[in-house]
């Protein structure tokens, strides 16, 4: 009788009429990377951190997604019955989970009542390792209008606690940290230097959308500014003559501008939603600046005033709004980098972008 009674609790525990085994995904795991499958990204997951918090009860499984201060709570069915979640900008999904191989297929329907012609369906992978300290996460996205499947997979690893995942993601955090990378198109400004250059760029997800700034320096000085790769006369010529310093001053110009994107992770966000160009909330009109020069001479110029225009360029129908900010450059060597810090108007920093001309 005992081992009746055994085996019969051995087969109602293995979690589904057919004895599959169902894992359990309870846990708090940090996003580490991305790894792309035939998808050419700019997104490297690390500078934009992702959290979740994970609880799975025997009937749900509830997902808090964590971001930069964002957050948006999923629970889902675990018997296979479809339910309705939404995202913090209200687009809805329609959630079907099922389980296949020891791995969890998550399907979702989503509409999006703010982009006619948008709905789309995606359906992701969930598995853990081994020693399930590490969840991996792969999206097959069919968005209409695409001939073929995006595939990407994310990789998240256990943390200790959700209080040490909120610590490491604050480190992480592009917001927090002065992105030197180039500009992924700054080679097309380098092409022509008279109308200045390319400093760099920084962004950040908030689950629902992308916020990005690009950075240029323009200014007189650029006028016949000619660079030399040449070994015996590296750096730049202007006007037949090797200069290494700024004359005068230079203008940095901050484009901001934000994506919004349906809440599903690491979306091709740019081909379901278009990159367009959407109205600026109101909190990216207060912007302030802090900058300063590094190098051979660090120079800290502090916060300095900034003018909100828009792009001068008479062929754009729809100009973006710029931030123009006068930088003092007499003297500065040509090889120092401006590093400047992006402000909220309540003084948060938003971003930071450290480049050189």
């Amino acid at each position: 009788m005992r081992t009746q009674i055994f085996f019969l609790t051995l087969l109602l525990g293995s979690g589904s009429a057919f004895g599959q085994s169902i894992p359990n995904f309870s846990g708090v795991f940090l996003r580490q990377y991305i790894e792309d499958h035939g998808v050419t990204t700019f997104i490297t997951g690390a500078d934009n951190p992702l959290i979740l918090d994970i609880k799975q009860g025997a009937d749900t499984l509830r997902v808090n997604e964590m971001q930069h201060g964002v957050q948006a709570t999923d629970v889902y069915d675990l018997s296979g019955k479809a339910t309705m979640n939404a995202s913090p900008d209200g687009v809805r999904s329609k959630d079907q989970v099922k389980f296949h191989d020891g791995r969890l297929v998550l399907k979702s329907e989503w509409t999006n009542p703010h982009y006619a012609g948008t709905d789309l369906v995606t359906e992701q992978t969930w598995e853990l390792s081994s020693d399930l300290q590490t969840l991996t996460i792969q999206p097959k996205i069919n968005p209409r209008g695409l001939r073929r499947d995006s595939r990407r997979i994310a990789v998240f690893a256990r943390q200790a606690s959700l209080r040490v995942a909120l610590e490491k993601a604050e480190a992480a955090s592009a917001m927090n940290n002065c992105k030197v990378a180039p500009h992924p198109f700054g080679w097309v400004t380098r092409l022509d230097q008279s109308r200045g250059v390319v400093l760099g760029y920084t962004n950040f997800d908030e689950l629902v959308w992308t916020v990005a700034f690009d950075a240029y320096l323009r200014g007189d000085f650029f006028s016949g500014l000619r660079r030399t790769d040449a070994a015996e006369e590296a750096g730049f010529r202007k006007n037949g003559h090797v200069i290494q310093t700024y004359d005068g001053s230079l203008t940095l110009e901050v484009i901001p501008y934000i994506k919004p994107h349906p809440r599903y992770l690491f979306s091709t966000m740019g081909a379901v939603m278009g990159w367009g160009n959407p109205q600026l909330p109101e909190w990216l009109l207060n912007l302030r600046f802090r900058i300063k020069w590094v190098g051979s001479e660090s120079r800290d110029l502090g916060e300095v005033p900034a003018e909100l225009g828009h792009e001068p360029w008479p062929d754009e129908s729809h100009p973006r709004k710029m931030y123009q900010i006068a930088v003092p450059a007499q003297d500065v060597p040509l090889t120092d980098s401006l590093e400047v810090h992006i402000l909220s108007a309540a003084g948060t920093q938003l971003g930071c972008i450290r480049g050189h001309i």
